[in-house]
């Protein structure tokens, strides 16, 4: 007869089977990560089947109760966390790890949004650079593309009129370069302006907006765009009134940015009627706004080449006349020692000098410093010298004839600038006098031997071109062997060493002093030299001209 532990073999084995299934089904649980399964679950499964098999082989009860015992120690550690485990804190836990998986997906929408965008911006840079390079050849190529952009900005906007405006660095103004449909100025018209409607939008076409006090400066100050869906509560746009064509509605404000810094503004209207933008439309405004700026950088360089290769090539031929105006060879004249330079910028043209002996009583010494360059200052200098020495044969004083030669730039009417400062010195060899009389900057001086000082002869005056009815003064000078006369242009005493510093007319006073007992010729070598050791490589971006008379006696 059979004891029942002649059947302990049979419960152990179908404990082992039991072990076995636990472990695949936890191990199937796992591979599809369907509830959350702790590696305990899988030691627990493996000690109570490698137990089991071994009891049963051994046929011993104390292999099984040391198998239970480990089981459960294995167990009982991952219990106690559970037991003691702060559910507030599990459940934070849990929601900062689905929030990171949330964030992850954001995130990766987020990028494709922001990819999305930077492709539009590629996209509308690329068609407007393309479109901004047709314009190369023609003769307005600015004008063109703000026409265009404005063009392009106003249909996709569905804007019912757009203004662009550009900065001018130099004088720190906004000014309209295209204006297209209606526009409700959104600043305060002139009181004495008619409200009608052609008037206003030719204010408006023609109007210069300081950086202050409006609402386009203020977005150039600012740099940020702005979508202004009423205008009756956006305090910085003016409502001029009565007139219906006058009232403000909706505007969107878009600053146009190369790199930090902005460099205009695009107005885009709508009729007071009208819905405001969209984000959708501002958000396309704002893209071709950044389009347009990437475009005109290389339009911009084009045609800072293409000036720049056309001064070139003024700049070379006007220095050639220039050369060719300048007396060939110094006159000798009785009692006089001169000295003179003339060391021409690169493609400038500014400066000449002339020396018209007309009579003993009549030596007329000139120094001009026209302004403009290039052609447009070798026209004014040829009218200027031809003007000069045809009327430098009369009795009347330098004055007058300084005012008649004003007379006749003034009355020239042109594209074309005529300023220049000019310094006229006559010298009477017959009694040993001078007169000067000076228009401009260039300065005057006399060193006196008998004083051993310097001083500055010539006034400060307005120069010729500007208005025709100024009067200039005659400056008589009696002279004395040892005497020096020197006359400059702009370009020599503002010349700059490798500091930024300039010569100034302190040093070149000091020079003369130093140097006064040298000849006239003698003496510019002198100078010329002291500036050029002060200049060393430094490249200078004007004439450099001098005249030196020494009285001999």
């Amino acid at each position: 007869m059979y004891s029942i532990n002649s059947f302990v073999t049979l419960p152990l084995l179908l404990a082992v089977g039991a072990g076995l299934l636990l472990f695949v089904f936890l191990l199937i649980s796992k591979i599809r990560n369907t509830p959350k399964t702790s590696f305990i679950f899988f030691l627990m499964a493996g000690v109570q089947i490698a137990g089991s098999l071994y009891a049963c082989y051994n046929q011993h009860i104390i292999y099984l109760a040391i198998t239970i015992l480990i089981t459960e120690l294995i167990a009982l550690p991952y219990v106690i966390v559970i037991a003691f485990e702060d559910p507030k804190k599990t459940e934070k836990k849990k929601k900062e790890k689905e929030a990171e998986t949330a964030d992850v997906t954001v995130n990766a929408e987020t990028e494709k949004m922001i990819a999305e965008k930077y492709n539009k911006i590629l996209e509308a840079s690329n068609d407007l650079t393309v479109k901004a390079s047709s314009f190369f050849n023609s003769d307005d190529a600015l004008a063109d593309f703000f026409d265009y952009f404005n063009k392009l900005i106003t249909e996709r906007t569905k804007a019912d009129g757009c203004a662009i405006l550009i900065l001018d660095e130099f004088d720190n103004i906004l000014a309209v370069k295209s204006l297209t449909g209606i526009v409700p100025p959104p600043y305060k018209l002139p009181e004495d302006l008619p409200h009608k409607p052609i008037r206003v939008e030719t204010n408006f076409r023609f109007a210069q907006f300081p950086l202050t006090g409006n609402i386009f400066g203020d977005i150039v100050t600012d740099g940020s765009a702005v979508n202004v869906k009423n205008s009756a509560k956006e305090p910085r746009i003016y409502q001029n009134s009565p007139e219906d064509f006058l009232e403000c509605g909706p505007y969107a404000f878009i600053p146009i940015k190369q790199e930090e810094t902005t460099v205009g503004v695009v107005c885009l209207a709508r009729k007071p009627d009208s819905d405001a933008f969209s984000d959708v439309e501002f958000e396309t405004a704002c893209t071709l706004a950044r389009a347009a700026s990437t475009a005109l950088r290389p339009l911009n360089s084009f045609l800072a080449y293409a000036e720049h290769t056309e001064l070139t090539k003024e700049g070379d031929i006007a220095v050639k006349f220039q050369n060719a105006m300048l007396p060939e060879k110094m006159p000798a004249i009785s009692g006089l020692s001169i000295g003179k330079y003339l060391i021409p910028a690169e493609n400038i043209c500014s400066d000449y000098y002339d020396i018209i002996a007309s009579r003993k009583d009549r030596i007329l010494f000139v120094m001009a410093d026209i302004a403009g360059k290039g052609m447009n200052s070798l026209v004014s200098m040829i009218m200027i010298r031809a003007m000069l020495r045809l009327i430098a044969n009369t009795s009347k004083s330098l004055a007058t004839l300084l005012e008649w030669v004003n007379r006749a730039i003034c009355s020239e009417k042109g594209k074309m600038e005529h300023f220049a400062s000019i310094a006229l010195i006559n010298y009477n060899s017959v009694n040993n006098t001078a007169q000067v009389t000076t228009c401009g900057i260039n300065p005057v001086l006399i060193y006196s031997a008998k004083n051993n000082t310097v001083t500055k002869v010539s006034i400060n005056s307005e120069p010729i071109g500007v208005e025709k009815t100024t009067e200039y003064k005659d400056i008589d000078l009696q002279l004395a062997a040892g005497d020096i006369i020197i006359t400059c242009t702009d370009g020599l005493l503002e010349c700059l060493n490798e500091k930024g510093e300039q010569f100034s007319l302190e040093k070149l006073t000091n020079i003369i002093a130093v140097n006064c007992k040298l000849s006239g010729r003698d003496l510019t070598n002198k100078i010329k030299d002291n500036i050029k050791k002060f200049c060393g490589e430094s490249q200078q971006y004007d004439d450099q001209s001098l005249l030196v008379i020494k009285i001999q006696g």
